[in-house]
């Protein structure tokens, strides 16, 4: 949706908020993202699909704030044009996505607990009635669709590797134990927000892919981004039934390796080159294990 689009639907929704200031994100994949005065955050769905999504949000961020984090989380209200669901709009968080500004989370050791203490507590909530996406299927046709479409970008070396990996993962699906519980399914940079004034995690975002689903996967993106043993530090300050060595076991074998197959995937549909830096990254963390 262009700027001019989201301004004019805030005026017509909200005509008490006075628009000093806007600004507009638009780089991510699911929703375009305008903030008021930096104060009010608007996110307006691009697909039916991420729409249909947006109540799910919200029940689970009402449910995450009964026991809140020590970090912001977005509180949610709807707002409807008619009878229909048009965006959601939450008071602005402070921080900046670590993709737009990237650190070294380890320099602040209070990172990793605020980390721990999120993920644990929203694992912890009950009673939400979330899809599973990331069923074996969902697994099974990733793989197809990168030896379809992606394999021929890449030479046999890392198709090996890549087939490895799914072939390990998929043959042993069946005989993981661990419980189903609600997950923020897209734990990565982009989502999550970083005080510099503070040298600190501030907040999370973005909880359009949340699920039901294998707790152990929302440590993928820090596995992939910050390595074994920031993770390691991150999973010290989470507990929960299981234990954090077959957490572990599952993000560093698989989950936390997964990231780059949807950035491959990514570039390909939209004709943009292979990211040879992001293989080389799956190239060293797989060597840890295989």
């Amino acid at each position: 949706m262009r700027k001019e689009e989201m301004i004019d639907f805030v005026r017509r929704t909200m005509p008490e908020l006075t628009i000093a200031t806007s600004e507009v994100k638009t780089n991510g994949w699911d929703n375009d993202i305008l903030i008021i005065n930096k104060q009010q955050v608007f996110r307006f769905p691009r697909t039916k699909q991420t729409m249909k999504r947006i109540k799910d949000e919200c029940d689970l961020l009402r449910r995450l704030s009964l026991n809140p984090p020590l970090l912001q989380t977005p509180r949610y209200k709807e707002i409807y044009e008619g009878e229909a669901l048009k965006a959601v709009t939450y008071p602005f968080l402070i921080g900046e996505p670590l993709i737009e500004d990237p650190v070294d989370l380890s320099e602040n050791p209070e990172n990793a607990r605020l980390l721990g203490d999120f993920l644990m507590r929203l694992h912890q909530i009950q009673g939400c009635s979330l899809p599973t996406r990331h069923t074996f299927r969902y697994w099974q046709s990733l793989f197809e669709l990168l030896k379809k479409k992606v394999f021929m970008f890449l030479n046999a070396r890392e198709q090996k590797a890549i087939e490895e990996v799914f072939t390990h993962f998929l043959n042993g699906y069946l005989a993981f134990s661990f419980k189903m519980m609600p997950i923020h399914g897209d734990l990565s940079a982009s989502n999550i927000l970083f005080d510099r004034a503070e040298n600190r995690v501030s907040g999370i975002i973005d909880f359009t892919d949340a699920q039901m689903g294998d707790p152990a996967f929302d440590f993928a993106g820090i596995y992939w981004n910050y390595g074994v043993t920031y993770t390691r530090k991150v999973l010290s300050y989470y507990h929960s039934k299981e234990s954090s060595d077959e957490l572990f076991k599952r993000v560093s074998n698989f989950y936390g390796l997964q990231p780059v197959f949807h950035e491959l995937l990514y570039s390909v549909n939209h004709d943009e080159p292979i990211d040879r830096v992001q293989i080389k990254r799956f190239m060293e963390l797989k060597r840890l294990i295989f």
